[in-house]
Parts: C-alpha cells; sequence; structure tokens
C-alpha cells in the first residue's frame, strides 16, 4: 500500500465516527496519526510504506487498551482482556484495514461502556 492510500483510509475511517484525526509526523515513507475519542482515549495509527509496517493502537488513560500490528509482514493482536499477549492464529493473525480497527474499538468501547 502507499502512504497516501493509507492516509485516505485513515480520514475515511476518522469520517465514519466523525473522530478528529491528526497527523502528527509525516514523512516521505510514513506516517504517525492520531483520532481522538474522548479526553482520555484515543487510536494512534502509524504506517510506513517501504516496510510494511503498520500499528494501530487504542490508548486509555495513557495505556495501551487493545492493538493490532504488522511485522514483518505478520499481523498479530493485543486483546482488550489481556494487552500484553500477542494472539496471531486465527482472525488476530488477519490483516485489517484503520476502518476495521475504528469498528473493533468502538465495539469495545461501547461494550465496555467507555463512550
Amino acid at each position: 500500500m502507499k502512504l497516501i492510500d493509507f492516509i485516505e483510509a485513515l480520514e475515511e475511517a476518522a469520517s465514519k465516527y466523525m473522530v478528529p484525526l491528526r497527523i502528527l509526523v509525516r514523512t516521505d515513507n510514513a506516517v504517525k496519526a492520531r483520532a481522538e475519542i474522548s479526553e482520555n482515549i484515543f487510536v494512534q495509527f502509524y504506517f510506513h510504506q517501504i516496510t510494511g509496517t503498520t500499528n494501530y493502537v487504542l490508548v486509555g488513560w495513557e495505556r495501551r487498551l487493545y492493538g493490532r500490528d504488522c511485522v514483518g509482514g505478520k499481523w498479530h493482536r493485543h486483546p482488550f482482556e489481556n494487552q500484553n499477549l500477542h494472539e496471531t492464529t486465527g482472525e488476530a493473525g488477519d490483516a485489517v484495514t484503520p476502518k476495521e480497527f475504528l469498528d473493533d474499538v468502538f465495539e469495545i468501547l461501547l461494550r465496555e461502556g467507555l463512550v
């Protein structure tokens, strides 16, 4: 995926949930962005187009609550129930788009009564 395509996917996902998206850092090959959900909760996105490294993390009260990462072409998940766990099997190993990640995030936040 090209960097511009990733940024467009981020903007589209953020607009679906009407959350402000800020580009924190952008280089020729990478971007780090943040979608603000509330005063204490945000989602941080990182993508590097050359390495394919992708990180999505739901942060609340200054700690990771949930995450999905792709390193070396392999995806894994840090589940909400145990953020230190690296799940790699089943759907945890499937690629996920920014929109799909935000869908998961809002499902978790609603289920847990955090929004």
